[in-house]
């Protein structure tokens, strides 16, 4: 049983945690980008984007927002970049895409990040740490092992190619894929739940004061 444990390990996050640290690096990339496309934005468009951000916060106090609203599009807008991780995979020569996504989610993150601390100085460090913080606590560990899982499985297929006599073997591989991609969806449903319901109180109350 253990060594079973050990080889389906092994089989998804790379031999000695290649894939792994791939998809790390790629997502460090991303927010390093974000970041520094944050500081190359001139003061005209940083003044509009804060505009927008103050209108967004204002917003917030409204009670009459539904949160199954803006639950239901938290899951339509953070499963996206899941489900096509898991395609990505899938099709073996797709996987590029999977760390195409997790470079953008990178970017996001460390965009925004960028954006509240030079911005809003002590009171973004505070917006950044309940609005971006909580939910990627989820997020971003998440993405990295599906991005990490994708690698693992399309370059177990890229070596079996031209083997037709194991399709026993590349069935147990997929069904085992999307059970591992089942239980991280599982796992990301979590950070919806706190993107919609924890870091909106967060904000409010760092807002307020």
């Amino acid at each position: 049983m253990r060594n079973k444990g050990k080889d389906f390990f092994s089989s998804y996050f790379g031999k000695n945690g290649m894939s792994l640290w791939i998809a790390i690096f790629f997502l460090i990339l991303g927010i390093s980008i974000g970041a520094f496309a944050e500081k190359m934005m001139s003061i005209s468009q940083k003044n509009d984007l804060l505009m927008f951000v103050d209108s967004y916060f204002n917003v917030m106090h409204l009670e009459n927002i539904s949160k199954s609203q803006i639950f239901i599009q938290s899951l339509v807008n953070n499963y996206k970049i899941l489900i096509i991780i898991l395609l990505s995979g899938a099709t073996v020569i797709g996987f590029p895409i999977a760390l195409i996504a997790l470079t953008f989610k990178g970017i996001t993150v460390g965009f925004a990040a960028a954006f509240f601390m030079e911005e809003m100085k002590i009171k973004g460090l505070f917006i950044t740490i309940s609005s971006i913080l909580p939910q990627n606590l989820v997020f971003v560990p998440v993405l990295v092992m599906a991005v990490s899982v994708a690698l693992g499985f399309s370059s177990k297929i890229l070596l079996r190619k031209g083997n037709t006599g194991n399709n026993k073997g590349y069935i147990y591989q997929l069904s085992t894929y999307l059970i591992v991609f089942m239980i991280l969806g599982g796992i990301y449903f979590v950070g919806c739940l706190i993107e919609t319901y924890i870091s909106p109180a967060l904000i409010k109350m760092i807002v307020s004061v």
